[in-house]
This record gives structure tokens, sequence and C-alpha cells, in this order.
């Protein structure tokens, strides 16, 4: 039989490199893990996702010249770029995946795009920072369709997310493959079980943006004011953290603790040695269509965790045996899922354990990059 062709894939784009956001690193390590060629053709934007995001907020426009200078540096890399037999845009890469477009009328090659999430949806219906009816609600709206459209593959990190894109922006459900987030598996990975010091700390990091729900973690919190053997510390800062910080004075929790900042791997570490993780509980629409990052990274580190119930949770979690599920926006659900994971420290160690085993069975980098690469060689067949 004929050795199977190994597959060349140009890794194409201005996306992030942060260790925050790992989603590209997931994805090359899983391609190469999966026997890829990949090489990489990067010129850096905006470093952080924050930046992207800030730039979007600004205005396109205003960062026009800065988009064209870095596309001029881009297009040197692809230039020097060796042969291959698929594009593949990292994410963020909405305004990226035109110039792949373009650039297929010489390689005709495939294009696969790691679109991740809505524009629209992030900027304008999660985070209010555009009316709906706005100009650039307008241009978001276009930019996601149209972004999926330049793409022969495009990918989501659920099924829920897939069904928004083709009901919202009217896209076919054949142009889309959902694969799961993906960890910085360098940082996060099991580390020996936290020494018992008395007091249960469960642990939430957050961008503080609507969807993750620091309010329902907040007056989760005053609802356990009583057991002084619970304690909750959340790191973070980001939009709505001076309203939480207010919430929580108002709610006079003295026992919860704020950390605005921590360097990557302190706030690993500080994941690592909580004794139940948090995910996300916000009752926005977008928090029913994504399973977030703090998710994926509780189960590769062995961490019991809590998180909000939604259909895209339970796309990949089961309630009680990987976490468990609390409804959305409901402060006295959580409370009692704390407390009963207070009271079974069994249940704790089964979940830890449960969650670690189907992160390493669904979610890897192995796992990742072996169902995209099953996928390419259905629908774009080396000849």
């Amino acid at each position: 039989m004929a050795q199977e062709k190994r597959m060349k894939i140009l890794y194409f784009g201005t996306y992030s490199r942060g260790e925050e956001y790992a989603r590209n690193l997931a994805l090359i390590n899983g391609l190469r893990i999966g026997g890829a060629l990949v090489e990489e053709c990067h010129a850096e934007l905006w470093p952080e996702f924050q930046d992207k995001m800030g730039a979007v907020k600004q205005g396109l426009f205003k960062n026009l010249g800065n988009l064209l200078r870095v596309y001029s540096r881009l297009l040197g890399q692809y230039r020097k770029s060796q042969k291959f037999d698929y594009m593949f845009v990292g994410y963020i890469g909405q305004f990226d995946v035109f110039l792949a477009r373009a650039l297929k009328i010489f390689h005709q090659k495939p294009v696969i795009f790691d679109a991740f999430y809505s524009l629209y949806d992030t900027m304008v219906r999660d985070r209010g920072l555009y009316d709906e009816r706005s100009l650039m609600a307008k241009i978001l709206k276009l930019v996601d369709r149209w972004s999926v459209k330049c793409a022969d593959l495009t990918l989501l990190d659920t099924n829920e997310h897939i069904k928004f894109f083709c009901s919202e922006f009217g896209l076919e459900p054949g142009r889309f493959l959902a694969v799961p987030l993906g960890v910085d598996q360098s940082n996060f990975f099991p580390r020996p079980e936290p020494a018992d010091d008395g007091v249960m700390t469960v642990v939430n990091y957050s961008s503080y943006i609507p969807l993750h729900g620091l309010e329902v973690i907040l007056k989760a919190a005053a609802e356990l004011k009583s057991q002084k053997t619970i304690r909750f510390t959340l790191i973070g800062r980001g939009q709505l953290f001076p309203k939480m910080k207010a919430l929580a004075d108002e709610l006079k929790l003295d026992n919860v603790s704020f950390i605005e900042w921590l360097p990557h791997k302190e706030l690993v570490e500080k994941a690592a040695s909580a004794d139940v993780l948090l995910g996300i509980f916000g009752i926005t629409e977008k928090a029913s269509r994504v399973i977030p990052y703090k998710a994926y990274e509780a189960l590769a580190l062995g961490r019991p965790l809590i998180t909000g119930d939604s259909p895209a949770a339970r796309e990949l979690l089961i309630d009680g045996k990987h976490c468990l599920l609390s409804p959305m926006g409901d402060a006295k659900a959580l409370a009692q899922k704390i407390l009963t994971l207070q009271a079974e420290p069994g249940l704790r160690q089964s979940l830890a354990k449960n969650g670690l085993e189907l992160f390493r069975e669904k979610c890897s980098w192995e796992s990742i990059g072996a169902a995209i690469l099953k996928k390419m060689r259905e629908n774009f067949p080396l000849s």
C-alpha cells in the first residue's frame, strides 16, 4: 500500500500568539501531532486579543493604515513560503481571510478559517458596545457573513455556535466544523492535590464581560457568607469590574478576595491550587453557545468544575460526571452546588478525575488535530 502523503499547511495571518489565548497554539500543535507539516506565515498586527478588540471599538478605518502596513509584511512572508496543500487562517482572522481568498487566485488551494466566534455577536449583542441599528453593527455582520463565504471550511467551537451562524447570517451547516477550544498544555496540566487546610477555596478568573456572570458569583458568595470555611478568589479585571467591585462592597462580602492581575504562570498555579473552579453563569445569548477557556482549563488541570448549564455545555459535559452544571443566572443554585462539593469530597475527586479523562479524550491537542485533519481529508483529498 502506498504511504499517505503528508499534508503541507500554511498557517496564515495576523493571528494572536498571546499565552492567555491558546487557540492557535492548540491548532498548530494538534495539526503537527497529527502528522501535518505546518509552516507559519505570520505578521503581528495586534499582540493581544484586547488590542484587536480595541481596534474594532475605535473603528476599522482609523486602523486602516496600520492594517495595510502589516499586510504588506504578511505578503512578503507569503512570497517566501514553501509550497503547500492548504491555507489555514488563524484566529482572530475575520479580516485576514479576505486576503487569503484573494491569494487563492494564485495558489488554488483550500482555505480553512478558524472563525472561533462572531465579531457582531461579541461586540454588539454580548458586550453591548454598539447599538444593533448602528453602521458598525451592520459592518460587523457583513464581515462575519462574508469571512465565512471566503473560506472552504470554517471552524467554530460548538455546534450551538454553528447553528447561530447559519440562522443569523444565512449560511449552510456544511461549511462548518465544531472543534473544542484547546488549552496551553505546557502550562495547564494536573498538579498534586492541594493540601487540606480546612478552607475550600473557590476560584474564578475573568475579563469581566457580561457572559461571565460575575454578578451571579458575587450573589452566590453573599448566600454563603455564614460559611466561614468557604472563600472566593476572583482574578482579573475588565468591562464590568468597577460595577462588580461596587456590588461586592454593597453586599459586604468579607469572603471574597479580588486580585486584579497576575502573570500568566502565577494565574495557572492559582487555578491549579483551587479546590473548585468556576466557569460562566451569564444570561446573555452568547453564554448559551460557548464553553469558555476556563472550563477546558479546569478539566486539563484535573480540578473540580462548576459551570453554567447551557446547550453548548451539554455538547461536551455530563452533569455530575465531568462537572456540576448550575442554571445560568441563578445565584442560589450556584451556592447550593458549592455547598454540595464542600460536603462531598469524594464527588470533588470523581469530577476532577472524569473531567481530566474527558479532556484527554476529546479536547487535547492530539484529538483536536485528528478531528480537523480527518475533515480536511474528507472534504479536500490530496491528489
